[in-house]
């Protein structure tokens, strides 16, 4: 899924995991769930990272986390890749990707 927002501004993501059969799932005990942004596939810099269950809460069938102002607001204009991964032991599976674009902004956090 493609995300367009402002730079700097504060999004909030909410998404499901699903089991084979369609139901949301829980992840278990030592189970990992990340969010990572980098410039592009080829990068091997993280710019902005979410973790399970460090940032990312579980809450009534669907993962919650937030970009923070902070998270975007030293980034360059543009599009960057993000993905979304499971890890659960040696199982490791991309649950989707995208792209987010930081479009410009107005008011700085110089400004404020």
């Amino acid at each position: 899924m493609d995300i367009e927002f402002i730079r700097g501004d504060t999004q909030f993501f909410r998404f499901q995991v699903k089991d084979g059969e369609g139901n949301p799932m829980q992840l278990k005990d030592g189970d990992r769930l990340y969010f990572t942004v980098k410039q592009n596939a080829n990068s091997e810099d993280v710019l902005i990272q979410k973790r399970y269950p460090e940032d990312i809460e579980y809450s009534d069938g669907y993962f919650n986390f937030v970009l923070n102002s902070e998270d975007t607001s030293d980034l360059a204009y543009g599009t960057y890749n993000y993905d979304i991964e499971l890890k659960s032991g040696d199982y490791v599976k991309t649950l989707g990707q995208g792209t987010i674009t930081l479009t410009e902004e107005i008011t700085f956090r110089s400004d404020e």
